[in-house]
């Protein structure tokens, strides 16, 4: 059963690649490394003392908030200390990386933002299609479908590189997917396998194990889909 739980999510991946051609914080987990999308709005996946959890993009004077049963736009409205957000009966008060939130008269307090799980939100909301990590050295691989690909590797600095992104190379039989690309001064080789991979710092489980050569260097780790 579990071949076929980590199997389909690739197919989708691979099929929707099919139908189009028809600072590092001390860990790479806490970078998104792309430049689409527009505007520097941040965002948060808040984690409540009362377990209730909420996806918050705040940017433009207003806060998008994303709860579990819907999604509610939030206007900035003026508060000391802190940032206040509101409409109608919600409003969102954010210091730093804590949070309350009232809505429908229950408040759900001390609310502290994921950065580990805020990254993947945010790189979605930006645009990013598929996203992987790896450690030692730390890297972030994150690709946009049909414009680029970015990896970026720690090693004391942080180095960073752009690609055009091709239309990759997909056996279905391997449950694999192959992007083959240049620029003017590098060459980066990218293979995403539909085969299970858990981190070797977090712990986390993906659906993909993902392998990167820069030139020649060698990156193995794992990614998912953002799709």
């Amino acid at each position: 059963m579990k071949s076929v739980k980590f199997y389909l999510p690739v197919v989708w991946f691979l099929s929707l690649f099919l139908a189009s051609c028809a600072g590092f914080v001390g860990s790479s987990n806490y970078l998104h490394i792309g430049q689409v999308g527009v505007g520097p709005a941040q965002t948060y996946v808040y984690e409540c003392s009362d377990e209730y959890t909420f996806t918050v993009n705040i940017g433009d004077n207003q806060a998008q908030l994303f709860l579990p049963v819907k999604n509610i736009t939030l206007a900035h409205a003026f508060s000391i200390p802190g940032a206040k957000f509101n409409t109608g009966e919600t409003t969102l008060w954010v210091k730093d990386d804590i949070a309350r939130l009232e809505i429908d008269s229950v408040m759900h307090e001390n609310c502290y933002n994921n950065p580990a799980k805020a990254v993947w939100v945010h790189a979605k909301f930006n645009g990013v299609d598929f996203r992987a990590l790896g450690n030692q050295p730390s890297w972030i691989l994150e690709i946009v479908k049909g414009e680029n690909i970015i990896f970026a590797d720690y090693n004391h600095k942080i180095s960073r590189y752009m690609f055009d992104s091709p239309e990759p190379e997909i056996d279905s039989s391997a449950v694999q997917t192959v992007f083959k690309v240049n620029n003017k001064e590098h060459a980066l080789l990218v293979i995403i396998t539909g085969t299970p991979c858990q981190d070797s710092v977090s712990g986390e489980l993906f659906y993909f194990n993902v392998t990167v050569r820069l030139d020649d260097k060698l990156f193995k780790g794992c990614g998912k889909s953002l799709l």
